[in-house]
């Protein structure tokens, strides 16, 4: 067994969280150990950004300085930069089905997000962008070891850590393990004994496949798109469950062939069939919806379906003297609306800020206590409560087209505040060129809690769960759940009504890439909102 070099930071685990860490932490002057038990490049989920988890890739590259990690924030900078096999995503579109009925045009939404020159959502192909973040870790200062097992770690809160492996011994001031569910630490400090009772319970099975054809050029009926369902990220809806399409040969600038597809199954309504294998039991499933069969019918696993059990975990707290552990090590709920980059986004730039005010910025260097740390354990905490709320309310919404039509509503607006929460820091940044701008998130528990449209928020949260809650529990009708839902949104004056007709059944498709709808926003923002919105929000100049 190897003694290796003490190090300022260890960190376990290279996905996305651990190698953007590390280079930032290199990148600043510390010296940084990166242990991985596999080898890339690797498969990995998590393949669909969203405005915001594209955003932020620009601002923590911005902030520190690091355009690598900035690459990621747009299409044609990730294929300049990092690799030609990543697809673009300009549409995330829902088709709900019903088992047994033909698709129904009625039964769809679309939301376009707006192209702004700083960012633009991808589909990713994982094991590239792992592996390219990784060199840029290593480029910037981290070591590495893969194949690297750790079999035992030992926090002593005035000495240090050590990390025990199959390849050695690594000591260190500090341990940051962003390996998963699997964590060795959080099994050992009772983290995971600890855990929360979540209320989402669901299950996978996924493959990357070839043959994919565009469900646009499958059915007739396609009323009020503005882009093809290709374009982007496509989710097949239906009562218990739902399925992502993530194609990445829709960018004409990547040469790749391949899509990413995924079924996620609530598992009180879909336990595993254990007769039928995974490719199988996929089939199976989807066969009881006629056009979502005649989409994946037809496609070529190029790596072998896979098939989970329930996949929600959580561990009781995140943080502790000289370690913490990362988003997805803390917890996970459900893949829907690709909330886990931005969760590991927002994680790696608190646990940044954290440490290098640790090693660097003041206060005692010597104090790796849970306490000072305490932002890192909030932010997790928080992250977990929202997913699993929206995840689990999701799954009611499912059991009808009326409730699913309501509950799009009402993400919708939801998402879109949050992505002008980062925009709003953004124009900030352009106007001051003031990194520090981006600091200002530190100040919340997670960024947006604060926000000056959150308390609306929570009302239409409120009226929403409620119905969809006795909706699932049998006390109402759909139809009655989604005409309260309707209500609600209708009477939030934070929501600009004349932008996007919230509230209304028939609303089902936004472009935000509309120039006109774009100035209309921003018009009511600057303008016509509740003076907490005026001030509190659209408090920036828009860049000429």
């Amino acid at each position: 067994m190897e003694n290796h070099s003490r190090v300022d930071v260890i960190i376990a685990g290279t996905g996305i969280a651990g190698t953007t860490l590390g280079a930032i932490l290199a990148s600043e002057g510390l010296s940084v150990q990166l242990i991985e038990v596999g080898k890339h490049p690797r498969f990995a989920l998590g393949e669909a950004l969203l405005p915001q988890s594209a955003i932020w890739p620009f601002m923590i590259g911005e902030a520190f300085g690091i355009p690598e990690i900035s690459h990621l924030s747009h299409a044609d900078r990730i294929v300049d930069n990092i690799t030609k096999s990543c697809g673009i995503k300009h549409s995330i579109g829902f088709v709900h089905h019903a088992s047994g009925q033909s698709h129904d045009g009625q039964r769809m939404h679309q939301l376009v997000p707006p192209h702004l020159p700083f960012y633009s959502e991808s589909h990713l192909m994982r094991e590239d962008i792992d592996l390219y973040l990784l060199q840029a870790a290593q480029t910037r200062g981290c070591h590495y070891i893969d194949e690297c097992k750790i079999e035992d770690v030992h926090i002593n809160p005035v000495a240090g850590v050590r990390v025990v492996t199959s390849r050695g011994t690594f000591e260190g001031a500090y341990y940051v393990d962003a390996t998963g569910r699997n964590s060795v630490l959080a099994d050992k400090m009772g983290y995971r004994a600890a855990g929360h009772d979540l209320a989402t319970h669901s299950r996978s099975i996924f493959a990357h496949v070839e043959g994919l054809k565009p469900y646009d050029d499958l059915v007739e009926e396609l009323p009020g798109l503005s882009r093809r369902l290709h374009d982007g990220t496509l989710h097949h809806v239906f009562d218990g469950g739902w399925m992502w399409v993530i194609p990445f040969d829709n960018f004409d600038r990547s040469t790749s062939t391949l899509a990413s597809v995924g079924l996620m199954l609530d598992t009180r309504r879909f336990p595993v069939l254990e007769n039928l294998s995974p490719e199988e039991e996929f089939h199976h499933i989807i066969s009881a919806f006629p056009d979502v069969a005649r989409h994946l019918g037809d496609v070529q696993a190029v790596r072998p379906f896979v098939r989970t059990g329930r996949l929600q975990y959580s561990a009781g707290q995140s943080v502790g003297d000289r370690h913490y552990i990362s988003n997805n090590t803390f917890g996970f709920t459900d893949a829907i609306y690709s909330n886990g980059l931005i969760n590991t986004f927002e994680s790696v730039f608190f646990g940044a800020h954290a440490l290098l005010d640790a090693f660097k910025r003041g206060g005692r260097p010597d104090d790796f206590s849970a306490e000072r740390f305490a932002s890192v354990e909030r932010l997790h905490q928080e992250q977990l409560r929202q997913a699993d709320w929206m995840a689990s309310h999701a799954y009611m919404a499912m059991g009808d087209v009326a409730t699913w039509s309501a509950w799009t509503q009402v993400w919708l607006a939801q998402v879109l505040f949050h992505d002008l929460w980062l925009q709003r820091a953004c124009f900030q940044y352009f106007e001051s060129g003031d990194r520090g701008r981006f600091t200002e998130f530190l100040k919340e528990s997670r960024p947006g809690v604060d926000a000056p449209f959150v308390t609306g928020k929570e009302k239409l949260f409120a009226a929403t769960g409620s119905a969809l809650e006795d909706f699932a529990a049998g006390k109402c009708s759909a139809h009655d759940a989604a005409a309260a839902i309707f209500e609600s949104l209708r009477a939030q004056e934070w929501l600009p009504k004349h932008v996007y007709d919230w509230g209304n059944p028939e609303a089902r498709h936004v472009d935000f890439t509309d120039m006109e709808r774009v100035q209309n926003l921003f018009g009511w923002g600057f303008g016509e909102a509740p003076e907490e919105i005026r001030t509190g929000l659209f408090d920036f100049s828009l860049p000429g």
